[in-house]
């Protein structure tokens, strides 16, 4: 019964290993913050940097990340489903933060939607990330 617990344990320690991105973190750390507008709307960081979206809102904000997946990603805060997909959209309360690193160079574009007193209660912005090569 040991060695079976044993097995089952390497097991999950070996799969576990295989999914960890090939590209470690920067220790850089870009914020993207939500108040009255989405600030920077237009950011370029490195691959591995960490992209932080920060609610400085006293009311809920979406963000929307179209064709966002894990092949994308070296680290996420907040864009995991329950089990273990890449949410494209996610909520983020008031006063929280949630965060992305990215692998490879790519362009990514997403919408923050903010509910607000404007006609229609809700504010749409878009946003840029551009990831480029690692720094030098």
């Amino acid at each position: 019964m040991r060695a079976l617990l044993c097995a089952a344990v390497s097991m999950a320690l070996v799969a576990g290993c295989t999914s960890l991105p090939q590209t470690s973190r920067t220790a850089v750390i870009h914020e993207v913050k939500f108040e009255n507008s989405l600030a920077p709307a237009d950011l370029t960081v490195h691959v591995g940097d960490e992209v932080r979206f920060v609610n400085h809102r006293t009311l809920p904000v979406l963000i929307d990340i179209p064709g966002l997946n894990a092949d994308m990603m070296s680290c996420d805060r907040g864009f995991s489903g329950m089990m273990g997909g890449v949410r494209e959209l996610t909520e983020l309360d008031p006063s929280k933060s949630v965060s992305l690193c990215f692998g490879k160079p790519i362009v990514i574009s997403y919408n923050a939607r903010m509910r607000s007193a404007d006609p229609g209660g809700m504010k749409i912005e878009p946003g840029t990330i551009r990831v480029v090569g690692p720094a030098q």
